[in-house]
């Protein structure tokens, strides 16, 4: 049943976000043309260094994520909701991918390298695959508004603990250290990191060393000069220029699963890449591994989707885009899926690259598929030449970009304002860096809900006093209240399972005071569901054994309509009900009324004020 209605929704889905994309070749201009080329071009430049470094993280050969980089950009670029999001490898997607499948690849026996290779390969397209096909599940069913549900202090922590495993992963490649591979046990993340990296600190490569030190001044300086300039190529340009020239490659290495020479003298460079595309292979794996890859696959999906519906909102607030989230999830779904059978490994929407796209000056999503077309072309050309690529350059590349992870000030600004937000984006760090990535975003959106759950829970209910003249004035609820004979009380907020205890045992004490009438007035919640419905149906017959009476004003419509499907109406009697009104005070004069009636008091409803402590107005 599920996957007819998956089917049945995903059909019309395949066609509508082709329409953006064909309604603007329809009014393409030359202007367009130009800005859109330029802009492509921009990014491109940046694009080449990161989508190298980026599959290094995931542990493949560089060529790998230039080959995400083309596919993903081109398809992202056509179905994506956004004009300006560009699609391919990121930083958090590529060490999810490295934490996913290490794991598991370790459990393949003892195997030789260039075998254990394609095995690691194999497991890391199917694992695009497996995330594409969940995406597109989620774009079936309609959950992109599930997005909402996770807080920006997760997202921040996820960041900041990739930002710090990157820096400790990369800090070998630009010491020039090799860490040979053990099946010893270690420390997990990045602790495990550091405690293999200090026994080799003897072996530290000085020119490697410098190379890299160069390189970080190199894209800090451009930087510093103009976002706009490729500082990240330019440096690792001049690294390689600066390897061949004084013959510092490597010679007599072999190829590692990262795709890098080790063994022999110089420096560690990139293996020599052949230039050439993806070609079509269909994605190999065993059921085995495709059930270890699953939770892996799902944390990518969530993330890659949280990242780039957060990335769409961030330019449309400059632009005044319409987002829609279920579009994302098709499209980065399909692009994920499509990219798959083209050796692709999982990616998302980069900000950084969208947001150079917005500011290079892009007129619409044309921009970022040349862009793509770019980023091909250079590999094209220029892929003999990798071989002079220090990995040192490109792990200064890495370290500039996993430091931007780490926003100190929002971390700081979450902590300051909101505790409980500080706590899961700090937890949520800290879990990144100690345990499989995946685990860690798991346990940051269960904190986030947990927490949210216990904040919501709180129970919010008042007493509205009697004060001389008419008055009436919001109070907490004491403990001989009730005792005038009309107790007048006040819920507010989600009436849901959460407060039902709470609420239940604040009931059961007003059932045992001197109260004869209890008014209740709602209007000020949000929801009530059947498990609260159930405690108010128990206090009102409980309050009728005793000759007592409930009566509940300000309903609004729809709840009005829920207590009369429920059968609460049926137990107060429909006397004892007031639907809010358009006058002001009207459903509670009505319900004071109506109280009066009952107790046979008198009770003056006329000019009546509602006010708290300090004067304010209540629309009852």
């Amino acid at each position: 049943m599920l996957c007819a209605i998956a089917m049945t929704n995903l059909f019309p889905t395949l066609v509508s976000p082709l329409r953006p994309a064909l309604r603007e070749a329809r009014h393409y201009s030359f202007f367009k043309l130009r800005k859109d080329i330029v802009a492509g071009l921009t990014v491109a430049v940046v694009e080449v260094p990161q989508a190298m470094a980026y599959a290094l993280i995931a542990g493949v050969p560089p060529q790998y994520g230039i080959y995400t980089s083309i596919i993903q950009g081109i398809f992202g670029a056509l179905l994506s909701s956004s004009e300006h999001l560009t699609t391919g490898p990121t930083n958090t997607q590529s060490l999810l991918i490295a934490s996913a499948v290490t794991r598991l690849a370790s459990m393949s026996g003892h195997l030789p390298p260039e075998q254990m290779a394609v095995v690691y390969l194999q497991m890391v397209f199917g694992l695009t695959l497996l995330k594409g096909i969940i995406q597109l599940l989620f774009a079936a069913v309609r959950l992109g508004a599930m997005v909402r549900y996770v807080s920006r202090s997760v997202i921040y922590g996820v960041a900041a603990g990739a930002g710090v495993l990157i820096i400790v992963g990369q800090l070998p490649n630009l010491l020039g250290i090799t860490i040979p591979s053990t099946t010893e046990r270690h420390l997990p993340g990045a602790l495990g990191a550091m405690e293999r990296l200090w026994p080799h600190l003897d072996q530290v490569n000085p020119r490697a060393l410098a190379l890299g030190v160069g390189c970080l001044a190199v894209v800090v300086g451009v930087r510093w000069i103009s976002r706009f300039l490729p500082g990240a190529l330019l440096a690792v340009v001049l690294a390689a220029v600066t390897v061949a020239v004084l013959g510092w490659e490597q010679s007599g290495g072999v190829m590692s699963a990262g795709g890098l020479t080790t063994g022999g003298g110089g420096v560690p460079t990139i293996e020599p890449i052949e230039p050439h595309l993806p070609s079509w292979q269909i994605p190999w794996m065993t059921w085995g591994q495709a059930e270890e890859l699953l939770g892996g696959a799902l944390a990518l999906a969530l993330l890659g989707m949280l990242e780039s519906v957060a990335i769409v909102k961030s330019i449309a607030s400059k632009t005044g885009d319409r987002i829609d989230p279920n579009q994302e999830f098709f499209a980065q779904g399909f692009t994920n899926f499509v990219s798959s059978f083209f050796q692709c490994i999982p990616g998302s929407g980069s900000f950084t690259r969208s947001a150079l796209d917005h500011d290079a000056g892009a007129q619409t999503r044309y921009a970022a598929m040349f862009n793509a077309v770019f980023v091909g072309a250079i590999f094209f050309f220029f892929a003999g030449l990798a071989k002079y690529i220090p990995l040192a350059s490109l792990a200064a590349v890495l370290l500039i970009i996993a430091a931007g992870l780490i926003d100190f000030g929002a971390i700081r600004r979450l902590w300051t304002a909101n505790r409980s937000d500080g706590i899961v984006c700090l937890a949520t760090a800290a879990a990144t860096m100690l345990l499989p990535l995946e685990f860690a975003i798991f346990i940051g959106i269960f904190l986030s809900l947990a927490l949210y759950i216990r904040q919501t829970s709180r129970l919010h209910l008042s007493e509205m006093q009697h004060r001389p003249g008419g008055i009436y004035i919001e109070r907490p609820l004491q403990s001989r209240s009730g005792e005038s004979g009309v107790l007048f009380l006040q819920l507010e907020g989600d009436l849901f399972f959460g407060i039902a205890d709470e609420l239940q045992d604040r009931l059961s004490q007003v059932a045992q005071s001197n109260a004869r009438v209890v008014i209740v007035r709602l209007k000020r919640t949000l929801s009530v569901d059947s498990t609260v419905l159930a405690v108010m149906e128990d206090f009102a017959k409980r309050m009728r054994s005793r000759g007592g009476h409930v009566i509940l004003c300000g309903l609004k419509p729809e709840l009005l309509a829920m207590l009369q499907r429920y059968g609460l109406v049926a137990v107060l009697g429909s006397d004892n009900v007031f639907a809010t009104g358009f006058g002001v005070f009207t459903s509670a004069k009505q319900a004071l009324q109506r109280a009066r009636k009952l107790i046979g008091d008198s009770i003056d409803v006329t000019g009546l004020d509602f006010s708290d402590d300090d004067g304010w107005m209540y629309e009852i």
